[in-house]
C-alpha cells in the first residue's frame, strides 16, 4: 500500500513538474509572439508615417512651385526621396533648360551614397 502511495506521488510530483516547465514554455511563446506582433505594429506605423510625411512633403513642394509661378520666377523646388532632402532649381525662362541646382547633383549623389555606407557600415538602410 505504501509502495502505491509513494508512486503515486511521484507520478503526481512529476506531472506537476512537467506542467509547470510546459506553462513556463508556453508563457515564453507567448512573450515572443506578442513582441513580434509589437515590432510588426511599429513596423507599418513607421511606413503610415513615412507615407504620410512624404505626401506632405509633395503637398509642401507642389504649393511652393505654384507661389514661385505666379510670382513669375524661373525658380523650382524639389524633394529627392533618396536622401530625403528638398532642392531648389534655377532654370532659364526661354528654354527651361537648368542654370543651378542647390545641391548640386555630385552633392546630392554623394550624400546618396554615405547614406549607403553607414547602412553597410551599421547594418541598417534608411
Amino acid at each position: 500500500m505504501e509502495i502505491f502511495k509513494a508512486a503515486s506521488q511521484q507520478i503526481d510530483n512529476s506531472v506537476a513538474l512537467n506542467t509547470k516547465q510546459n506553462s513556463n514554455q508556453t508563457r515564453e511563446v507567448e512573450q515572443t509572439k506578442i513582441q513580434q506582433n509589437v515590432a510588426q505594429e511599429s513596423s507599418s506605423q513607421n511606413r503610415n508615417n513615412n507615407e504620410q510625411d512624404s505626401k506632405r512633403i509633395s503637398d509642401i513642394v507642389n504649393k511652393l512651385n505654384d507661389n514661385m509661378q505666379t510670382l513669375n520666377t524661373n525658380i523650382r523646388f524639389g524633394f529627392n526621396d533618396k536622401i530625403s532632402s528638398m532642392y531648389v532649381s534655377v532654370t532659364e525662362a526661354d528654354s527651361g533648360k537648368v542654370i543651378r541646382k542647390i545641391p548640386t547633383e555630385e552633392i546630392m549623389k554623394l550624400t546618396e551614397h554615405f547614406k549607403e555606407i553607414v547602412g553597410v557600415i551599421f547594418d541598417k538602410k534608411e
